[in-house]
Order: structure tokens, then sequence, then C-alpha cells
């Protein structure tokens, strides 16, 4: 009689939170994790999992946290939202997952990662900024603001909320490798950010921030498109930012926008 054939359930992979890889600036409080089954067997079949949400890499690693553990639960779903207590704002979680076959139990993954951005409105100390040009004005504004960093730097993040278009930054070097940021939006309902690990770009000693801001879709020159010349929200280009400095004492200082800012 043939003997049965062992089937190994390794450790899940393609690990993402809100369907990202390691995101900045998670502004959810429920952020949603998936992954994927990682076996040679193709009849093999979740039937339980457990997650691990914690602010300590290694011992989330190991099955700890000091967050969140939802201990096993049964299902099959691979889509699975964050039911711990609430998020900090500005602070980076690991997140590891492990999961139960009709054969096996997996070992845990490798851990993951996402950090929280603002999560509230209070949280912002900036304040929005434009230039006192004419409504039908085309060419861009450029804005810019020096800074001192005399400490050293142990993560710096910037978080930049723009109605129109904007291209952020530090030292003459563009930050990121987007374009036409941020999405198009209800401008008269919402507003959206974006969120930079600007560390590299930062030197002890002067530093400057440069904003360049577009009209985009909240001030649309043109008079053919969708009647969007007359949306309600139409004005000059206008920005919100707050760069977060954490040093290596763990102290922290944030750059704003003000009305001083040339």
């Amino acid at each position: 009689m043939e003997g049965c054939k062992k089937v190994q359930v390794h450790a899940p992979e393609g690990l993402r939170c809100e369907y990202l890889n390691s995101p900045l600036g998670v502004d959810t409080h429920t952020p949603r994790f998936t992954w994927r089954i990682n076996s040679e067997d193709s009849t093999m079949m979740q039937e339980g999992y457990r997650l691990f949400v914690g602010t300590d890499s290694v011992q989330v690693a190991a099955g700890k946290t000091n967050v969140w553990d939802s201990h096993k639960i049964t299902g099959a779903s691979s889509l699975v939202s964050y039911e711990g207590d609430s998020l900090k704002p500005f602070t980076k979680y690991y997140w590891s997952v492990q999961i139960w076959s009709q054969h096996a139990q997996s070992p845990i993954s490798k851990p993951a990662s996402f950090e929280t951005g603002m999560m509230r409105m209070k949280n912002w100390q900036g304040q929005w900024i434009t230039d006192s040009a004419d409504v039908k004005t085309k060419p861009a504004p450029y804005f810019r603001h020096p800074f001192q960093v005399s400490k050293k730097v142990k993560s710096a993040k910037a978080y930049v909320a723009v109605a129109g278009l904007y291209e952020l930054s530090i030292n003459g070097q563009k930050v990121g490798d987007h374009i036409l940021d941020p999405m198009y939006t209800r401008f008269d309902k919402r507003n959206l950010y974006v969120t930079y690990d600007i560390t590299s770009h930062l030197k002890n000693g002067d530093n400057v921030v440069g904003v360049l801001l577009g009209n985009g879709w909240y001030n649309h020159q043109s008079t053919a498109v969708w009647n969007f010349d007359k949306a309600g929200w139409r004005n000059r280009p206008r920005f919100c930012l707050d760069i977060r400095i954490t040093y290596d004492d763990n102290t922290t200082e944030t750059i704003t926008t003000t009305p001083e800012w040339k």
C-alpha cells in the first residue's frame, strides 16, 4: 500500500498592507492585510490564520506582539482588517501571519511593515499657503523655505497636502518619482496628501525645502473641459506641508508651512 505524501506548508508570502508593500502614511484605523499561500501543492487550502501586529520586528517574527494578536481564526480569507487597539500616528508597525491548511500548520511569515500617517486632522501643524496671483494666472508658483538640522537624524517624513499639482524638492533634488500628484478629488469635500521618506535627503546644517505648484484640476484653465473652470472650489493652487524629523535622541521637530515662506 502506497503511503500518504507529506505536504510541506511554507510560511505565507507576498504580505501587503492596504494592497501596498511596506506603505508609508497609512491613514485608516483599520488597515487591511493580504498574503499569499506558499505551497507546491495546488490542492492546498487555507483553513485558518493568525495575525501578529507589533512595534518590534523581532518579537513579531517570533509570534509575540505588544499591539494585536488575532489568535487562531478559522477561515480561508486572505484579506483581513485590523481589529486591535487604536493605532498611533507617525508609528511604524510590523506584522506577520501564520496559516493552517488541511495538511499542517505553517511557520510564521517574515514580518512586513506599515507606517501610519496623520490619522487625525488635529495632527497637522502646517498652514495652507498660496501666492497672491490672479486665479487665471497660468505659470506655476515656486515656494522655498530654509531650515536647520543640528542633530543626527534617525528618520524624516514629509507630509504634503495640495489643492492642485506639485513637485517637492529638498536641497534642489526632486523627492520621489511621482508625477501629477496628488490624484484628483472633490476639493470641496476632501483633500489628499502624500507621505515621503526624506531621511536620505537631509544633511547636517543648512537645508532648503521647495515646492512647485501647478493649477491641475483645482484651478483648471481650459473652458472646454467639462466646465471645470466653473467648479465651486476653483482658486489659486495652495498647499500644506509638515516635515517631521525624528533625531537619534528620539526628540522630534516639525518644519511647517507658514505665510513667511518665500
